[in-house]
C-alpha cells in the first residue's frame, strides 16, 4: 500500500507538472501594440511582462476595433493560441467610434450594448451586418469561455484631449465596456480611470511631451506609463481581487501612483 500511495503521488506531481503555465493574450488596438525598435512610437503592452509573472502573448494592432480585428482573422489567431487556463485580455473602444455607414475603414460599430444592426457597404463594395460595441464584446467573451479559458474586459486608455487644465473624463466606449462585463459576469479593469488619474496629475504641459505626433499615441516611456496604470487598476480593483492580482510582481507591487481610487 505504501508504494502505491507513493506512485499515486508521485504520478499526480508529474500530472500538475505537466500543465501549461497559463499565459496572458492581449486583444486591443495601437495604444497596446509593440512597435518595432526605433519607432518613436510604444504600446503599454509591450511593457506589462515587467510587472506581472504571466508570459504575456500581445496580439494588438494598429488601427483595429472589435468588428475588424475580428473580421480580418486577428481574433481567430487569438483563439488559435488560447489553452484553457488562460486569460484574454479585451482592450479596444480607440476604432469601434464613428458611423459605420459612412466609415471607409470598415471598423466603426454601433455605440451602445443593445443587440442592435445595420447592413452597411464596405470599402470593398461588399454587404455587412454591423452590430453594437456591447454584440462585439459578447461575442468575444463566448468564444473565449469556449476555449475553457477566463476574459477580461478592460477599459481603454484616455485620449490626451483637453479642456484648459482638465483632462476629459468621459468616455462612452469605456463605459460600454464596463457595461457589458456586468452583464455577462467577467471582470472589467478601470484602466480607463487610473489612466485619466495619473495623466492628470501630470498637467496639460508634460503629458503632451508623452504624446509626440498626436493626442493618441504615446511615445515609450508614456506607454510604461500606461502600463503602470493597468497594474494599479488591477491591484485596486473593485470588489473581489482581480484574477491578475496573484501575478503582479515586485516592481509592480513597487507602483505607488496613482493609488486608490473610489468605486
Amino acid at each position: 500500500m505504501y508504494f502505491l500511495n507513493t506512485f499515486l503521488i508521485t504520478s499526480l506531481a508529474a500530472l500538475a507538472s505537466a500543465a501549461p503555465t497559463p499565459k496572458l493574450l492581449i486583444c486591443s488596438d495601437s495604444t497596446t501594440a509593440n512597435y518595432a525598435t526605433g519607432n518613436a512610437l510604444q504600446g503599454w503592452g509591450y511593457y506589462i511582462s515587467t510587472y506581472l509573472t504571466l508570459p504575456i502573448t500581445n496580439l494588438a494592432r494598429n488601427g483595429r476595433s472589435t468588428r475588424s480585428f475580428i473580421n480580418e482573422g486577428l481574433w481567430s489567431t487569438l483563439l488559435s493560441q488560447t489553452n484553457a487556463g488562460d486569460y484574454v485580455l479585451i482592450e479596444h473602444g480607440h476604432n469601434d467610434d464613428g458611423d459605420p455607414t459612412t466609415d471607409t475603414a470598415d471598423r466603426a460599430v454601433l455605440p451602445g450594448i443593445a443587440n442592435n444592426s445595420v447592413v452597411v457597404t464596405t470599402s470593398k463594395g461588399t454587404t455587412e451586418t454591423v452590430y453594437s460595441f456591447g454584440w462585439y464584446l459578447r461575442k468575444m467573451v463566448a468564444d473565449v469561455r469556449a476555449k475553457k479559458a477566463t476574459p477580461i474586459i478592460s477599459g481603454m486608455v484616455n485620449r490626451n484631449y483637453w479642456s484648459g487644465s482638465t483632462l476629459r473624463t468621459d468616455w462612452p466606449f469605456a463605459e460600454y465596456a464596463k457595461q457589458v462585463a456586468a452583464q455577462v459576469d467577467v471582470e472589467y479593469v478601470d484602466h480607463t480611470t487610473y489612466s485619466v488619474v495619473f495623466w492628470q496629475s501630470l498637467g496639460a504641459t508634460k503629458a503632451k511631451t508623452y504624446f509626440p505626433n498626436d493626442n493618441t499615441h504615446t511615445n515609450w516611456d508614456g506607454a510604461n506609463y500606461n502600463a503602470q496604470t493597468f497594474v494599479q487598476a488591477v491591484k485596486f480593483h473593485c470588489g473581489e481581487a482581480s484574477v491578475l492580482k496573484q501575478y503582479v510582481n515586485s516592481a509592480g507591487n513597487a507602483i505607488t501612483q496613482p493609488g486608490l481610487e473610489p468605486c
